[in-house]
């Protein structure tokens, strides 16, 4: 999966996304249904992504007069604990980008009110993930750190060492005994528990639990329904099907310009999912989505490209270049270069036909004043390949960040430090401490109201001041917070603006395209606690091991050399770099992490 800066992350403006995929812009314009409708007709698209939204968005109004439906209700405690009548907790936390002093925030205020808790704030830079990581380690080696360090993700080894080394200490006792909504979460996301829970069997840091569906499944590949439409052809369901479907855009001038300008098939490397082996070699063999490439098969590590399957994907899509029909420039090219392609290089025609992304404002710019080029694009279930393979990359660990609340040896009082952190899970704390003040900023949706996914909405925003560059009313997501995919997806969005709402967008296409194909959970690799020396291995290994495969594979798909001529070379070379060692060295944590859970399950 690509990866990207704070800067690039923030330029999205998805306060509820930790993978820049909901909207890119800084607030949430809409579309009316009367505009995209108009403008659907007018441009002719109707059958692209506006059409089939147009068909199946939500149709329901909110309720008149519908009574608030109160969601504490159902909590495990209706409302945010009283921990104490008087008491300082000193928390250390990175420079929020868009908090502008924790002291004074709203939230802060708030949650202070509701335990009893003063928070004393120790603030460091942490404007990129640079910065925080360089300002943690400064902190943890001289010793000067305070009671709770909060908001800084430390990677599972680093939190595993310190754990090991006391300095951070082990949950697991205090979450049995006190943790009310740390437990709701446990229950409703073990692969939460999972994930936090280091190889020796001990739960160092409380992670942050934020379930973007859409996010889980964002390997996707978007086709020009409006080309389809025009040359009469089936939504392609095979492999071959779709390398014929690429054809016929190569041949029959979709766009209407009398030149061979068309892309059948292009993309860039750059953008969200946007490498050519994260969509296509799911028909052919289970991809999670990420340049570490290890799955789990029958129990063990399995690196897929150095398997058989990973040669057949690779000769597929070297076919397809063969044919003119996949743009090597797609191995190249930039997002800024992508996207200018797919807003149609200053004219009103498309020339994309098929491209892989996370979600389409990565190859095209959604325009919430109009249509766009971007209407005439749906996603494309996974493809299924010769052998039957047919997966929509899933990955169950997605909902999880781990390392957002640890407490030190330096904690008077463990248990209240703890406490506190487990009641940012209570629902309205999650809330106001992302959205701002209840009754201002947000509330609580009516009965009636309809959320992303069709169903009764649970909250409705009132000022989007989550989104805004800088702010004092929340603490933009830092913490332990609890967002479950019923909560996400339980957001109220008006009925006249659904069909062109981007959460509502990528809910359909996911859930319709993607949900049914996802690989077994137990399939994918979860996060991995080694040890200082492992660390350091894996650490020399994986860049060298990761060029490698990509410039193979590179090189393969644009017809530099013959994978299969080549394969035995190839397998040889990551050999010799390495490769038996590295998985052995995933094996041996992954083995003793699955013990120490002591039959904490997926399931």
């Amino acid at each position: 999966m690509t990866t990207f800066d704070d800067q690039e992350l923030e330029s999205f403006g998805c306060v509820d996304c930790d993978e820049p995929a909901r909207i890119a812009s800084t607030h949430r314009a809409r579309i009316t249904r009367r505009q995209m409708v108009q403008a659907a007709a007018a441009a002719g698209v109707a059958a692209g992504l506006g059409g089939q939204l147009l068909a199946g968005a939500q149709d329901a109004s909110p309720a008149v007069g519908g009574a608030m439906v109160d969601p504490t209700a159902t909590e495990p405690q209706a409302t945010v604990p009283r921990l104490t009548d008087g008491a300082t907790l000193r928390v250390l936390v990175p420079s929020g980008a868009t908090v502008e002093d924790y002291a004074s925030n709203e939230f802060t205020a708030w949650f202070e009110e509701q335990t009893g808790v003063t928070v004393e704030w120790e603030v460091v830079p942490g404007s990129t993930t640079a910065e925080r990581d360089a300002a943690l380690n400064l902190r943890l080696a001289s010793g000067e750190y305070p009671e709770v360090i909060m908001g800084f993700y430390p990677t599972p080894t680093v939190t595993q060492i310190y754990g090991q080394q006391g300095v951070f200490l082990p949950l697991n006792d205090l979450v049995e005994q006190h943790g009310v909504f740390t437990k709701r979460a446990w229950s409703e996301y073990p692969s939460a528990q999972i994930a936090a829970t280091a190889s020796d069997g001990n739960i160092y840091a409380l992670p942050q639990v934020n379930d973007c569906f859409h996010c889980s499944m964002s390997q996707k590949l978007w086709i020009n329904q409006q080309w389809m439409d025009d040359l009469g052809l089936e939504t392609p369901t095979t492999t071959d099907a779709y390398a014929e479907v690429l054809r016929q855009f190569l041949a029959g001038d979709p766009n209407g310009t009398g030149a061979a300008d068309e892309l059948p098939l292009t993309g860039s490397p750059i953008v969200w999912h946007g490498y050519m082996d994260e969509y296509f070699m799911n028909s052919f063999i289970y991809h999670p989505g990420n340049k570490l490439r290890l799955i789990v098969q029958d129990g063990q590590v399995t690196p897929i490209y150095a398997k058989d399957a990973w040669k057949e994907g690779t000769k597929y899509l070297a076919s397809l270049a063969a044919e003119g029909l996949l743009d090597a420039e797609a191995f190249t090219r930039d997002r800024d270069q992508l996207r200018a392609i797919g807003d149609g290089e200053g004219t009103e025609t498309a020339r994309i036909g098929s491209v892989p992304a996370g979600w389409f404002g990565e190859f095209s710019s959604y325009d919430p004043e109009g249509v766009g080029l971007w209407a005439e694009y749906t996603s494309l279930a996974p493809l299924e390949g010769t052998g039957g393979v047919r997966y929509a990359g899933f990955n169950p660990y997605a909902s999880s960040s781990n390392g957002a609340f640890i407490i030190t040896d330096k904690a008077a009082d463990p248990e209240l430090a703890f406490k506190w952190a487990d009641a940012l899970g209570h629902i309205e704390a999650t809330t106001r401490s992302i959205h701002g003040v209840k009754g201002r900023d947000w509330d609580w949706a009516n009965e009636g109201d309809i959320g992303i996914n069709g169903e009764q909405a649970i909250w409705r925003s009132i000022t989007d001041i989550a989104n805004v560059p800088m702010q004092n009313a929340h603490w933009s997501q830092l913490g332990p917070s609890f967002r479950s995919n019923a909560y996400r997806l339980g957001q109220y969005v008006p009925a006249e603006i659904a069909d062109t709402d981007i959460e509502v967008i990528l809910f359909n296409q996911t859930n319709e395209n993607y949900l049914p194909y996802k690989q077994p959970d137990e399939m994918t690799l979860p996060p991995l606690y080694f040890s200082q020396d492992q660390a350091q291995f894996v650490a020399e290994v994986t860049p060298t091991i990761e060029a490698l495969v990509d410039e193979t594979f590179a090189r393969a798909v644009t017809g530099q050399i013959d994978i299969e001529a080549e394969w035995e070379n190839y397998l040889a070379s990551l050999q010799a770099m390495g490769l038996e060692q590295f998985v052995q060295a995933h094996q041996e944590v992954y083995d003793a992490a699955k013990s120490a859970r002591s039959g904490v399950t997926l399931a």
